[in-house]
């Protein structure tokens, strides 16, 4: 009897130690399984291919420090206030991240989030735009951010909203709530890729609704991948300022040179309806 109270007794013991040796053996399979993944398909850096360190979250260290930055966001405003015209502009700032440049860099790093299924790259994107934000006295007071829409149909083509990746990055960065149901997207628009301003504006024109987010009184933070003419970005701000919000600021992770030599030319009959 005494004999059987004492095994009772250590019962808990030899379960608990058990357990831990079972763990540490789980640890250790899944870390000998990580170094295998890592020898077999190592993670790489989406703009160089340099394979990425452990610590390095979605691009390459030595990438962040060599991309070229974007204008500030007093000059990047006044770009696009050129552009879209001051008097039709109701963006109260904007700002990016990187310059975006046909086949480089940056452009490699928007093609796979756009394309590539690399949701994780598009929210470290947000993350340094988020950071980034908080530099300019324009985005001082942030309270939510909230993404381009796309399509429905656009959207399960792609599995999901690269600009959600990168808003949800911005969010967790910055501390504020993300909104990704605040604006709608109820047209399904040509690509803006060839588009020149005018073009762009008349092609997004309508394309949007509100959403069922409450926005007013606040502050919002609309976040895309590329700023070019800032025609979609534009629009985005009027349904919001519609809502109520107390003024609307747009963030990207790159600007596009166009935007630079951009001019309200009219758009193409075919988006009048003319042709």
């Amino acid at each position: 009897m005494e004999t059987y109270l004492r095994a009772t007794a250590a019962t808990p013991l030899t379960v608990v130690t058990t357990m831990a040796h079972t763990n540490r053996l789980i640890g250790l399979a899944a870390a000998v399984l990580e170094t295998f993944l890592d020898l077999m398909a190592p993670r790489l850096c989406p703009s160089c291919d340099a394979a990425l360190g452990e610590r390095e979250d979605g691009y390459c260290d030595g990438c962040r420090a060599s991309l070229e930055p974007a204008p500030f966001p007093r000059e990047l405003y006044g770009e696009l206030s050129d552009a879209l015209g001051r008097d039709e502009l109701a963006l109260a700032a904007v700002g990016a991240l990187y310059t975006f440049t046909q086949d480089g860099p940056v452009q490699r790093l928007v093609h796979a989030v756009k394309y590539l299924g690399c949701y994780d790259l598009g929210v470290a994107l947000g993350r340094d735009l988020g950071r980034a934000t908080t530099m300019f006295v324009e985005f001082g007071e942030i309270d939510c951010a909230v993404p381009v829409p796309l399509h429905p149909a656009r959207r399960r083509e792609r599995g999901y909203n690269q600009a959600e990746a990168i808003a949800r990055g911005v969010a967790v960065a910055r501390g504020i709530e993300l909104m990704p149901q605040a604006i709608l997207r109820r047209a399904h628009t040509r690509s803006q890729t060839r588009l020149g301003a005018g073009a762009r504006v008349a092609n997004v024109a309508g394309a949007f609704a509100a959403g069922d987010a409450d926005v007013a009184g606040r502050t919002v933070l609309v976040c895309d991948d590329v700023c070019t003419t800032g025609a979609t970005l534009n629009a985005c701000a009027e349904i919001l300022l519609s809502r109520g919000a107390r003024a609307v600021c747009a963030a990207t992770v790159a600007r596009d040179l166009l935007v630079a030599t951009a001019r309200r030319e009219p758009p193409p009959p075919e988006l009048l309806g003319l042709a």
